[in-house]
């Protein structure tokens, strides 16, 4: 009997992977104030550090997570471990106010590295929707669980909205400042308990394969075409992987992560230079315009999840039309040099904490501008890329374990989460935006000429060996023709 995907088991993964990114995201827009009011000394460099070491987290658990997954047939035990080190780095940053100033750094640092590789248990999941949806409803089943952990990534940093009438003093209980900026990491405590429970009831984690789940196999195309005695007979065809197709869709993954990371990493004290704002108020425009991005990213997850967009157009046509978005809004948003006038940089020359003299030849970009391009190309193009890319790769693998290869795929993206911080803060701080855009704007290039010439191989795995053998097929065909003739 044909094996049927599981929606149930889906539909359950989907929703822990959006509240699981949720609280990983709840710091995006107030990392920076909050580490300005813990250590005013610490500067984007540092926001940079954090970032990557979030990234080596990240990638040191992934590939960890993926292979011990694929060894047990079962995904609970390493969701488990990475929840206990989410819920450790969530407490670590509710109490930094606690720490002095010289252990400060450090409580961050671990912090940081703990969250990130609580979200190293993506892979994991991407196994199990791997296994649990059968032929073409993989896209569709990909798009929901991967579409809702970009929706929770993308509304999470717009929480911070709730709690920003606590204000930055906030109040003081016990050894805990309950602020605007750490009564989020409180929330976050409490969704990791939540989820661990959630999963233990709800989630079937085993990663066992129905037989026959992709429909007709490569052995029955083979048969099929051979029933005739008289036809000659074709071994069946190993599946192997396309290993450029696979370095492909992980290199632009890796990319897709650098340019996120760009706005992570630099996005506030740029806002704040560029529309001379303060604290407060970048945060607060930051925030709303981010809700504006989650409510877009929920459009295209409904989008891909719930109608039959993903049959209509390729998951190639939709990665290499987000990326073209992306590198547009590059374009669009560049502090270019022959741009009239120059921003106010008196606030952030000579106090002591930064040196950025780049800021007085800066020219200033519209508002509006920014900030649009940002919620209508980020709310779209992101949750594109995110969930065609994801199915695309997947479909690559083909259909077996893929745990491993998952956990892979995550840990080769959280490199760019390594290095993206720490070379755009870097870049940003001696060179300023200009530079850092420059960096995408060409990276992005790049990565569109890749998919422009390699966008034939960029097929499913079994779609790919059946090309194959009908090539051989054909030419058996022919070579049994002329021996008939002769």
């Amino acid at each position: 009997m044909e094996a049927t995907t599981n929606w149930r088991n889906v539909h359950a993964i989907s929703l822990f992977t959006f509240v699981d990114s949720l609280q990983f995201s709840f710091y995006m827009w107030s990392f920076w104030p909050y580490i300005q009011q813990v250590d005013s000394s610490m500067g984007a460099t540092f926001v940079g550090i954090i970032m990557a070491i979030s990234g080596v987290g990240e990638a040191l658990a992934a590939p960890i997570f993926g292979y011990w997954s694929n060894r047990i047939g079962r995904i609970l035990p390493p969701v488990y471990t990475s929840i206990v080190m989410s819920g450790v780095g969530n407490i670590l940053y509710l109490f930094l106010g606690s720490f002095s100033r010289s252990l400060a750094p450090y409580a961050i640092v671990l912090s940081r590295f703990l969250s990130g590789a609580g979200s190293g248990n993506r892979g994991c999941f991407r196994a199990l929707v791997a296994c649990n949806s059968q032929g073409v409803d993989r896209a569709k089943a990909l798009a929901s669980s991967g579409g809702a952990a970009l929706v929770g990534l993308t509304i999470g940093p717009a929480v911070q909205l709730v709690f920003n009438f606590m204000g930055a003093e906030g109040v003081t209980i016990g050894p805990v400042l309950l602020s605007q900026y750490t009564a989020p990491a409180l929330l976050a405590i409490l969704i990791n308990a939540a989820t661990a429970v959630y999963v233990h009831f709800f989630l079937d984690d085993s990663l066992h394969i129905p037989a026959k789940s992709d429909g007709i196999s490569t052995q029955d195309i083979v048969q099929d075409d051979s029933e005739s005695e008289d036809s000659p007979r074709l071994p069946s065809l190993p599946l192997r992987m396309d290993v450029i197709a696979v370095i492909i869709c992980m290199g632009t993954r890796s990319i897709r992560m650098l340019a996120t990371s760009n706005i992570e990493s630099i996005g506030a004290p740029f806002t704040e230079i560029m529309f001379n704002f303060t604290h407060a108020e970048a945060l607060e425009w930051n925030s709303f315009d981010q809700t504006i991005v989650g409510g877009l990213t929920i459009a295209v997850f409904l989008l891909y999840a719930f109608t039959n967009y993903t049959k209509w157009v390729s998951e190639r046509s939709n990665c290499l039309m987000a990326i073209v978005g992306l590198f547009c809004f590059y374009c669009i948003t560049m502090p270019w040099p022959f741009l009239p006038g120059n921003v106010d940089c008196t606030r952030f020359i000579g106090n002591g904490t930064h040196n950025w003299e780049w800021c007085e030849m800066l020219p200033p970009l519209n508002q509006w501008l920014y900030y649009s391009a940002y919620a209508i190309i980020y709310g779209i193009c992101l949750p594109m890329l995110n969930n065609s890319l994801q199915a695309l790769y997947s479909r690559v693998l083909g259909h077996g374990p893929q745990g491993t290869m998952q956990g892979v795929n995550q840990a080769v993206g959280s490199i760019a989460r390594i290095f993206g911080p720490l070379v755009m803060s870097s870049t940003f701080s001696s060179f300023g935006p200009q530079a850092t855009w420059s960096v995408n704007i060409v990276l992005l290039s790049v990565v569109i000429g890749i998919w422009i010439v390699a966008y034939r191989r960029l097929v499913p795995l079994e779609l790919r060996n059946n090309n194959k053998i009908h090539g051989m097929t054909k030419s058996c065909s022919m070579t049994s023709s002329t021996t008939t003739i002769s």
